[in-house]
């Protein structure tokens, strides 16, 4: 694991100290000096109330107002202890950043829930802590980490004092601290339903693919919704977009005993990257990448439909079309194995075009046997992927070899010969899905 934030903060400020003490001037030239000046010189630049900033993916807006009196007026904010902190807050994800964030960091962040917690509108923060370039990647932090806040709004007023130290954080609650409660109480009463099915027996893997399952089926991707970026939006009103989607696996990965944490960056499955938010999950202690919006496609093939085209991807595989944010404050841990793939634990990943048979034979198979109606299988790369889809999908005779692949399974099975199919292909990640119909 890389070194934490606060250790690699010190280290690189105490280089700098030293490289400007012995160049004395002399290497005024030096790239390596300016870019050391340039770290240094943050530490004291002024508050500019005339910045704004904007998080695409959480739809964070953050505008400054600059206080007239001194930082040495200002009121300490109050303690939070790690044990307050803990009684409404132990989750997971949040114990996973706070341990890469400086002592005086994690206090901030306490402060700050606990405000928001108990709805005050202006929340002070320990002072000359966060500057006014750090705070929008704090607050991006705080609102993907925290799956219960869901009654606040996406725009911030920052208090500085004049040397652009953050002094306060203004809030405007989308809806009153009894209403919070409430919706609180029904997501963990959907929570608690959704759990009620998972068994001691199941392992990692199969828990979280329940999990992905449930969310997929049960919501339907929606930016018109009237909480379209929480978890109680897509797990209680059943629609959302990434962030609701993200922040239920949070949400119910944390209430099953699996580690999860939310990703925030770009992405884009076909054309530019636009802002997306999605996860990292842990299972039988390695990390793996979902994104569990785009395995929940918006097309009119079947409510039912679930994809598995990210689940469990390594980092080479998920950084085809997902690049995350650079965040002060979000460390994210390396995903380097490919044991939790959905085509890797179920023997459907293709080497050799020329040999697709083999696996959409047993993609078939498996199909059949769940009664799912699918059958997947996945191309290690863009050759194999081409010649698959070229070898099963071929029409030179005037008919397709997908056909007699199906209806040779189906005899197998001792089933009706396949009537119809169609299929669903994505370029990015080199899989090949077949819906048929009996």
């Amino acid at each position: 694991m890389a070194l934490k934030r606060k250790n690699r903060i010190m280290t690189f400020a105490m280089t700098a100290v030293i490289a400007l003490s012995l160049a004395g001037g002399l290497y005024s030239g030096s790239g390596r000096l300016d870019e050391a000046y340039d770290e240094l010189k943050y530490f004291f630049v002024s508050a500019d109330p005339d910045v704004v900033f904007y998080n695409e993916a959480t739809r964070t807006t953050i505008n400054y107002e600059v206080e007239d009196k001194e930082p040495s007026d200002n009121k300490s904010a109050d303690d939070v202890s790690k044990e307050e902190f803990d009684k409404i807050n132990d989750a997971y994800v949040s114990e996973y950043f706070l341990d890469y964030l400086s002592a005086a960091e994690q206090k901030v962040y306490h402060q700050l829930y606990k405000g928001i917690y108990d709805f005050q509108e202006s929340i002070p923060i320990e002072n000359n802590v966060l500057k006014q370039d750090d705070v929008g990647d704090f607050i991006v932090l705080f609102t993907s980490a925290n799956p219960y806040v869901n009654y606040i709004g996406g725009s911030y007023t920052i208090s500085l004092n004049k040397k652009g130290y953050v002094t306060a954080v203004n809030v405007e609650y989308s809806m009153s601290k009894q209403e919070a409660e409430a919706q609180r109480a029904a997501l963990d009463k959907r929570i608690d339903e959704i759990l009620s099915d998972i068994t001691w027996t199941m392992t990692d893997y199969e828990k979280v693919k329940y999990l992905h399952d449930s969310i997929v089926q049960n919501c339907t991707y929606d930016d018109k919704a009237e909480q379209p970026y929480s978890a109680y939006g897509c797990l209680v009103q059943g629609k959302c977009v990434c962030e609701g989607y993200t922040k239920a696996m949070l949400a119910l990965c944390d209430r099953a005993g699996i580690n999860a944490i939310p990703v925030v960056g770009q992405a884009g499955e076909t054309g530019e990257g636009q802002g997306h938010i999605w996860n990292k999950v842990m299972i039988d202690d390695r990390w793996y990448n979902f994104d569990v919006t785009w395995d929940d496609p918006v097309c009119d093939i079947s409510d039912r439909y679930v994809r598995y085209d990210y689940f469990g991807l390594d980092d080479e595989q998920f950084e085809r079309n997902h690049q995350p944010d650079k965040n002060r404050y979000m460390y994210y841990p390396g995903a380097n194995s490919t044991r939790a793939d959905y085509y890797v634990v179920n023997g459907l990943v293709c080497d050799d075009g020329r040999e697709a048979d083999t696996t959409m034979k047993k993609a078939v198979d498996i199909a059949i046997k769940r009664n799912e109606g699918y059958a997947r299988i996945k191309c290690t790369d863009k050759d194999a992927y081409v010649h698959a889809y070229e070898k099963m999908f071929s029409t030179d005779d005037g008919t397709s070899h997908m056909f007699g692949l199906l209806n040779e399974v189906f005899g197998e099975t001792g089933r009706d010969a396949a009537v119809s199919y169609s299929i669903i292909k994505n370029d990015e990640v080199y899989t090949i899905t077949v819906r048929f119909v009996k």
